[in-house]
């Protein structure tokens, strides 16, 4: 704890900041020197087109607001993009969890997702599913299908999450703004472990913590049973990396200091699921199992 806390001094943490939020904060205050260029929507639009996403897609985007400094718009202006973008065919998904995992309340807990999930979730005609692990928020000619199932999962990304039912789709993509150009935060990878999870003993064990949960779906409190991983199993980023690099339906473009990617969702899942049954987990300590 004394050590933290002189790390804490010597970063120049802010109170209630993490670590690695102060961290984050620095290094887009030193981006900013670099990268001055400005753009707007029609930009992004450009090139989320030329990353093969159109009519039709089903698209689950995952965003970090603060790197997109130099983006000369509003959150809205970015969902009413990407609902043009896939027209009235295709669906936006975006996470929509709460902060507090124990307890979720479908139509007033605050996503902990981000900004532009926070702004999505409110629009007219967006449903959020009914789920305290990892819920989704979406919109468009599919969300129900996608999100209806959400209430009888028992760990977030199982047969019965939206996550899952992406990549039953061909047209299914996931998006990243500003996670990098090779993102870590790939939540879709998680349906490995659930796919895997009765015939792989460890993925088995490490799937087993269990949990109650109420989750409060227009003022009933339903006393839900979950299971997530066990404590002490963080992600394991080198290996997702690993993984990322042999999906080769991908797009991978930088828009001033913006890192955009698109992933297929189909091929990702795939992609997770073979390299676990070769034995290269998402997660950190698995060799304890």
């Amino acid at each position: 704890m004394k050590v933290k806390k002189i790390c804490r001094i010597l970063l120049g943490v802010r109170e209630k900041e993490t670590i690695a939020d102060a961290l984050v904060r620095k290094r887009i205050r030193i981006e900013k020197l670099v990268f001055k260029s400005k753009y707007n929507t029609t930009d992004l639009e450009t090139i989320l087109s030329e990353c093969g996403i159109g009519s039709g897609d089903n698209v689950l985007v995952h965003c970090s607001w603060r790197n997109m400094y130099n983006y000369d718009g509003t959150p809205e202006d970015i969902i009413r993009m990407l609902k043009e973008l896939v027209g009235s065919d295709g669906t936006i998904l975006m996470p929509c969890y709460g902060a507090d995992r124990s307890r979720f309340d479908v139509d007033n807990t605050p996503s902990n997702a981000g900004v532009l999930s926070e702004v999505f979730r409110h629009q007219t005609g967006v449903l959020r599913s009914h789920c305290s692990h990892f819920s989704v928020a979406g919109f468009g000619k599919n969300a129900s299908i996608l999100l209806e199932d959400h209430f009888n999962s028992k760990y977030g990304f199982d047969e019965c999450s939206p996550c899952y039912k992406l990549g039953k789709y061909s047209n299914g993509k996931v998006l990243f703004l500003g996670l990098g150009s090779e993102p870590t935060k790939i939540s879709i990878f998680h349906c490995a472990g659930a796919c895997l999870r009765e015939k792989d003993l460890k993925l088995g064990k490490l799937l087993s913590y269990e949990y109650e949960s109420d989750l409060i779906v227009q003022g009933i409190t339903y006393k839900k049973k979950m299971y997530i991983r066990q404590p002490g199993h963080k992600n394991n980023n080198a290996a997702i990396k690993k993984i990322f690099r042999c999906i080769e339906d991908k797009h991978v473009k930088k828009l001033s200091n913006l890192d955009i990617v698109v992933i297929n969702a189909q091929e990702a899942i795939h992609q997770a699921i073979s390299f676990a049954e070769k034995g290269v987990y998402c997660y950190k300590g698995m060799s304890r199992i």
